[in-house]
């Protein structure tokens, strides 16, 4: 760009601004006006309305030099923010220039008119309050929105269009994705990010993608892949009682707007956990994946918030350095940043191979944990209950109300049940991916079998014993007993069998077992599993 030319678009940016501070500018002529400014564009909150341009700039992901192309942007802009908003975006605006004097259509341009100042997007103003990220400030979202949330977003997904799906979703377009905006943080080094979390990060990536290149690739087939909204962020999600309508969708890039589903609601839990609502995350994705039936979609949301936080990282880095951006801001964004990132670390880490084992009694909380975190991780879990009936060609749900050690809970059973759970575990370890083993591993000579895979494959494990107070165990039994979808056996009688049996596990270093009561909540609990594998993580000799 020539320095004439330069000169010439801040002069063009400066008289629009001017020009748009000024009630006589809109036909509403509106009391107050508010300009709030990106460094892709300015938007003037005024009165009932919203009015946005895009500036004249050009990055690597966007280009808006010329005003062919920024009305262009504009008609994407509204067309495919309709599908989620349809109230919401009114309509893209042509401003004049007559007599040095700039002035506002009042009809919609349906033709670009190379001869037109500028062009605006027309939107419909939501009161702020109403977003999801001034809720959850006010203490208003609970796990029941989320749930809705996770609803609209299903029904809308499942009508997002897949024509491009092959060249967007791909594990080789997957890669390049990730990788891609990686390469584009690389100038952030040492400012919002170290040079080894960044390559950290990129050794997750790419380990993840070789693990799963076929599942990938399939999740192409099964139409997981969709021309979704691009940038799911609370503050774009407005909330009307039961409603919902989510603005500024990605206009500007069809590889951003496509994406696995699984993308798409990581994004959203990742901002909630960036806002430490880690449970709103986790209701969020669990609600999403029951709604949907998907089961695939649990492993890869953790992979997939790593890489939109590296995003997020990007972003807020790239607003921390806009000149036009008061410093104020610019500080708080460069924060963000940095907080974006050091969660960007926090999954890749998270995602790394390791063997959690989730053992205790029964009806102290095991697979309720167990659940929780593989959806946080997207290890596969691995439940001895489940494992046992399908050993015994019996359905999960099926009743066996068998004396204690006998039939399928006989000591031979419980031998071929945890033989099989270990070869489920062994074959998911060689191919790079973590696993959790819920089980109440009473023996000692069983869990020395995990140990010793572990040891054997180069993974870490952590033996994370379950506890409640008796009260609570036998509340949960009698309430297990009365459940028709329970694929547990196991009542009061059983567990006081179990706790005569249970040999304590005195045999573990205590870097690979911790102790966790259950009724702490599950959060807490959750918390405390993530800080014990950092430490691990920190510690655990690993394979090459």
């Amino acid at each position: 760009m020539t320095q004439r030319a330069e000169h010439n678009e801040l002069d063009h940016l400066a008289r629009l601004k001017q020009a748009m501070m000024r009630p006589e500018f809109y036909p509403e002529s509106p009391s107050e006006i508010e300009l709030r400014e990106t460094h892709l564009s300015c938007v003037f909150l005024a009165g009932e309305y919203a009015y946005k341009f895009k500036k004249p700039v050009r990055f690597t992901f966007i280009d808006c030099h010329t005003l062919a192309l920024r009305y262009a942007l504009c008609q994407n802009e509204v067309t495919l923010n309709r599908r989620l908003a349809p109230d919401v975006y009114l309509g893209v605006f042509a401003v004049s220039e007559k007599d040095g004097r700039l002035t506002m259509s009042e009809s919609e341009s349906k033709k670009f008119d190379p001869g037109a100042f500028e062009y605006l997007v027309k939107m419909r103003r939501l009161p702020e309050q109403l977003t999801l990220k001034a809720l959850i400030a006010a203490g208003q979202v609970d796990g029941d929105l989320m749930r809705k949330l996770a609803r609209h977003l299903a029904a809308f997904h499942k009508t997002a269009g897949t024509e491009k799906a092959q060249q967007y979703g791909s594990a080789s377009a997957v890669l390049q994705t990730v990788t891609t905006n990686l390469t584009e943080c690389l100038n952030l080094v040492g400012y919002t990010v170290g040079a080894n979390d960044l390559a950290s990060i990129e050794k997750f990536f790419r380990d993840f993608v070789l693990s799963h290149k076929e599942f990938l690739d399939g999740r192409v087939r099964l139409g997981e892949v969709r021309e979704g909204h691009g940038d799911l962020r609370l503050d774009h999600v407005y909330v009307h009682k039961d409603t919902f309508s989510i603005i500024d969708c990605v206009e500007f890039s069809e590889q951003l707007r496509y994406a696995d589903v699984a993308s798409e609601i990581a994004f959203l839990a990742m901002e909630l956990d960036l806002t430490g609502k880690e449970e709103l995350a986790d209701e969020l994705a669990e609600s999403y994946s029951v709604e949907t039936q998907d089961e695939g979609f649990k492993l890869l949301v953790n992979f997939y918030k790593c890489h939109r936080a590296c995003v997020r990282g990007k972003v807020e880095s790239l607003k921390s350095l806009e000149e036009e951006v008061a410093w104020d801001e610019r500080d708080a964004a460069r924060a963000r940043a940095r907080a974006a990132f050091k969660l960007a670390v926090r999954y890749a880490q998270r995602g790394s191979p390791v063997i959690v084992v989730i053992c205790g009694l029964s009806g102290t909380g095991k697979s309720t944990v167990a659940a929780a975190l593989g959806m946080r991780t997207g290890f596969t879990v691995l439940r001895s209950d489940a494992i046992r009936k399908q050993v015994a060609g019996l359905q999960p749900e099926a009743r066996m109300p068998t004396a204690y050690g006998t039939g399928i809970y006989s000591a031979d059973f419980d031998r071929v049940t945890y033989e099989a759970m270990l070869r489920s575990a062994r074959a998911l370890l060689k191919s790079g991916r973590g696993v959790i083993l819920d089980a109440t591993f009473k023996r000692r000579a069983d869990r020395q079998k995990v140990s010793a895979m572990s040891s054997e494959i180069g993974v870490p494990v952590l033996f994370v014993e379950c506890t409640a107070p008796l009260a609570e165990i036998r509340k949960r039994l009698a309430a297990r007993e009365q459940s028709l979808h329970e694929v547990s056996d196991a009542n009061w009688g059983i567990f006081i069998k179990q706790q005569a049996e249970f040999e304590p596990l005195t045999e573990m270093a205590c870097e690979n077992h911790i102790v966790v009561d259950t009724t702490s909540g599950l959060q807490q609990v959750l918390v405390a599993i993530e800080h014990a594998l950092e430490r691990l993580y920190a510690t655990a000799p690993r394979s090459s």
